[in-house]
C-alpha cells in the first residue's frame, strides 16, 4: 500500500491530485458533467475534488475517474505531502500606520482584476457554448428494440450513434433499464453495469457506432401495460447538454416472441429479415437466431410459461 492509499471502514481510499485532474480535464476539453456521469457522482463532487490539492476518495471512484480521463490511476494520485515554504507576504508589518495607505491601492487593483476576469469569463462562456452547440447538432442516437417480449425470455436492444463530425470525439452512452429487467450481456463490454444502469465510454473515432445489450424480464406477464427505457449521450465539449436517445423507448410483456412484430404467432419472411438486419449484425450479442429460424420454418408457435420455452407447431 502506497502513501496515497489508505483503508477506512474496510473501504480502500486514495489521495488524488485535484489540480492534476482539473488540468487533464481542461486539456481534453471535457466537462465536469462528463466526469461526474462517468464516475457516478455529482458535478459538485467533481468540483470539490478539483479545488482541493489532495482530496481522499474511494479507490473505486479513483479508477473510474482515471479511466474517463484516459490515464492510469497512478497518474492522478497526489504526490507526497510537502510543507509549504513561508511566503514573504506572510511576514507581519511592524508599521501599522502604513497599512491603510498600501492596502487601498491593492484592494482597488484586485477589484479591477476580478471585474476583468468576470467579463472575460462571460465572453468565453458564450463563445464556448455556441461552438459546442455547432458540434453536437450532428450527433444523434436511436434505440432499436422489440415492441413486446415474453417474461423469462431474452431480447436484444441496440443503440445506434451517428456523428457527422469528422473530428474524433469521446462520448458517454448511458442507458437506464426499467425495474423488473436485468442485463445478460453487453457489446461492447459496458464500462458500468449495475442497478439497471449501463454506461459506455467511447474514446475513439467518429461516424457510426453501435452499443448493444441482451436483457430479460423477470416480472410477470401483464404486470404492467408497458415498461420504459431511458437513454442519453454526453459528448466532450458539449457543456451541460445531454442528448436523448430516440427511437422506441417502451416495451410490453406479452405471450408473443419478440420477433413476431404483428403478434399472430407466426414469424414470416419479412420478420425474419428484420431480425437479421436489426440485430444479426452485432457479433457476440448471443441472440438465438436458430430459434427464430425454427419458428419461421414451422407453421406457428406457442409460449409454454411453465417450461419458459416456445413450442414450435410443425
Amino acid at each position: 500500500m502506497t502513501e496515497q492509499e489508505t483503508v477506512k471502514s474496510g473501504i480502500a481510499m486514495v489521495r488524488i491530485n485535484g489540480t492534476r485532474v482539473r488540468h487533464l480535464r481542461e486539456e481534453q476539453e471535457l466537462t465536469q458533467l462528463y466526469l461526474a456521469t462517468a464516475v457516478g457522482v455529482t458535478t459538485e463532487t467533481i468540483s470539490r475534488w478539483e479545488r482541493k490539492d489532495a482530496p481522499t476518495i474511494k479507490k473505486e471512484n479513483g479508477l473510474k475517474l482515471a479511466e474517463s480521463l484516459g490515464v492510469s490511476l497512478e497518474e492522478i494520485l497526489a504526490p507526497e505531502e510537502q510543507v509549504p515554504e513561508e511566503s514573504p507576504e506572510s511576514v507581519l508589518l511592524t508599521d501599522q500606520e502604513s497599512v491603510p495607505s498600501l492596502a487601498a491601492p491593492k484592494t482597488l487593483k484586485k477589484k479591477m482584476i476580478l471585474a476583468t476576469a468576470l467579463l472575460l469569463g462571460v465572453v468565453f462562456f458564450f463563445f464556448f457554448f455556441s461552438r459546442s452547440g455547432n458540434k453536437i447538432k450532428h450527433l444523434s442516437a436511436r434505440r432499436i428494440m422489440p415492441a413486446h417480449v415474453v417474461s423469462g425470455h431474452p431480447f436484444p436492444v441496440i443503440i445506434e450513434v451517428a456523428s457527422g463530425s469528422e473530428k474524433s470525439s469521446s462520448l458517454l452512452v448511458k442507458e437506464q433499464l426499467p425495474t423488473g429487467s436485468r442485463v445478460l450481456r453487453t457489446v461492447p463490454l459496458a464500462t458500468v453495469a449495475e442497478n439497471n444502469i449501463l454506461k459506455w465510454i467511447d474514446k475513439n473515432g467518429s461516424g457510426e457506432r453501435t452499443f448493444a445489450y441482451l436483457a430479460i424480464f423477470d416480472a410477470e406477464t401483464g404486470a404492467e401495460d408497458s415498461f420504459s427505457f431511458n437513454g442519453s449521450l454526453l459528448i466532450r465539449q458539449s457543456s451541460r447538454l445531454e442528448i436523448p436517445v430516440n427511437g422506441r423507448d417502451r416495451i410490453r410483456l406479452l405471450s408473443f416472441h419478440w420477433a413476431d412484430s404483428d403478434r399472430n404467432n407466426i414469424i414470416d419472411d419479412e420478420e425474419l429479415l428484420a431480425v437479421y438486419d436489426d440485430f444479426g449484425r452485432v457479433d457476440g450479442l448471443g441472440i438465438d437466431v436458430e430459434e427464430v429460424e425454427s419458428i419461421w420454418m414451422g407453421s406457428g408457435y406457442r409460449w409454454d410459461a411453465e417450461k419458459t420455452v416456445f413450442e414450435i407447431i410443425p
